[in-house]
């Protein structure tokens, strides 16, 4: 098995559609495909639904855009007569758009879904639902911190300046390596191994927990894990490895 990749079951077909986010405007990336739109879709090997190194990979290659994951929008599953899984995230482009590397795309909003025929048909019933909590609330209440606009900048750029007064300043920008309701992983390679961050959704009244022996650390080969910064009110952990892979 590949570091960071698991496959639950050689039966199960997983099906990723991706709801990408325009930095400052109400409206997702789609692909126009034959004489139809549809979101942007992966069919990935990684079936763990928290990790999502892969998958901002993809839209990178794929775009040229630098992505973070908020959230899982939308998760069915259905045997028939193998099992198949349909995820939706939510994603944020970070920084500024980058030209994008293939034709054919649009950012679709209210104004042009009408005029837009979507095959699968049930992409446009996703981007709706997705237009309707953004006229809400959503995100200013409930979920954790990493799902509003903004977070990883703030996280990213705090992770950096730890890095360096610690004598390991990273490489580029961090890569978002896990996400679900309780936690955010970022990773980054420096000359003295891989540089981890970590953010939990609740405050944490001890200390930082050993990761070492956690999921999300061993599958990534990110061993012997030392703590090197933290920032207690927002539960902000940045830890070293002597990892000498890089990530």
């Amino acid at each position: 098995m590949v570091a960071g990749i698991q496959l639950h079951d050689v039966e199960t077909v997983l099906d990723c559609r991706l709801l990408i986010a325009h930095p400052t405007e109400p409206r997702v990336l789609t692909v126009r495909q034959a004489n139809a739109w549809a979101l942007p879709a992966l069919t990935p090997l990684e079936h763990h639904v928290a990790a999502v190194s892969h998958i901002n990979l993809a839209v990178f290659r794929l775009f040229g855009l630098r992505t973070h994951i908020r959230r899982l929008v939308l998760e069915t599953s259905e045997r028939s007569p193998y099992r198949s899984i349909l995820r939706v995230y939510e994603l944020e482009v970070i920084g500024e758009l980058a030209r994008q590397r293939i034709e054919r795309t649009a950012w679709a909003g209210r104004d042009v879904l009408d005029e837009m025929e979507f095959v699968p048909g049930s992409d446009r019933g996703v981007i709706e639902k997705w237009l309707e909590e953004l006229e809400s609330d959503y995100p200013d209440v409930g979920g954790p911190p990493w799902i509003r606009p903004g977070w990883f900048e703030t996280a990213s750029t705090w992770m950096q300046r730890q890095a360096a007064a610690a004598d390991t300043p990273i490489h580029g920008v961090p890569d978002q390596h896990w996400t679900d309701a309780s936690m955010n992983v970022l990773a980054a390679a420096s000359e003295h191994g891989t540089i981890l961050m970590t953010a939990t959704g609740v405050p944490a009244s001890g200390p930082a927990q050993d990761p070492g022996s956690s999921e999300w650390a061993s599958r990534f080969g990110w061993t012997k894990p030392e703590l090197i910064a933290s920032d207690a009110n927002r539960n902000w952990h940045l830890y070293r490895t002597d990892d000498a892979t890089g990530v």
